[in-house]
């Protein structure tokens, strides 16, 4: 995932309320109107529970996702 693309997830998820799982997260993303990008790179994420934004970035930059 490129920084551009990272941007746009994070900036959908910088409200949601953390710790979250990967279902959370999507929930929030798409409340936030987020493209259909954006809401499958989020559910691409291993199921889990995210601590904060740097665990959701942490995990997409490990590429499992």
């Amino acid at each position: 995932m490129d920084s551009t693309q990272w941007d746009v997830v994070a900036g959908a998820l910088r409200s949601a309320g953390f710790p979250a799982n990967r279902q959370d997260l999507i929930n929030h993303a798409r409340q936030q109107a987020a493209d259909d990008r954006t809401v499958d790179v989020i559910a691409a994420l291993p199921v889990g529970i995210y601590r904060n934004l740097v665990d959701v970035r942490d995990r997409l930059r490990t590429g499992c996702a």
